[in-house]
């Protein structure tokens, strides 16, 4: 099956929660990559700190994400509307991101790690 790539574009104006959906539809055309995602089975919470929060939870054979909030959750990320833009869209890195301050996460930080690993393959 061919890779279906739904092309983010840079000078978007599209929230981070809209960036992250239009990675988790790509996983669509990624049945591998999918997989991986899935097997991580946990649920985020992203605080936006301008923003809506909202939360992504990978199990069950899907990848669901929802505004809100929802306990419990493995980890917690919380950043600006900016930063979580620029993290999905590739401008900036995670870990720089995290370094530095912008990007704070509480929890498990190596599922993080997996989730941030497998948006990157979706976005290639």
């Amino acid at each position: 099956m061919p890779k279906i790539f739904y092309p983010i574009p840079h000078n978007s104006l599209m929230t981070s929660i809209e960036l992250l959906r239009g990675v988790v539809k790509s996983l669509d055309g990624l049945p591998d990559l999918k997989k991986e995602v899935v097997s991580i089975n946990k649920t985020f919470q992203f605080n936006v700190s301008d923003g809506s929060p909202f939360y992504v939870s990978a199990g069950e054979g899907q990848v669901m994400i929802e505004e809100g909030t929802k306990q419990p959750v493995s980890a917690t990320i919380a950043a600006s509307e900016q930063v979580l833009t620029d993290l999905f869209t590739g401008k900036l890195d995670g870990v720089q991101a995290f370094m530095q301050g912008k990007l704070k996460i509480s929890g498990d930080i190596f599922s993080v790690q997996k989730l941030s690993s497998s948006i990157l393959k979706a976005r290639k």
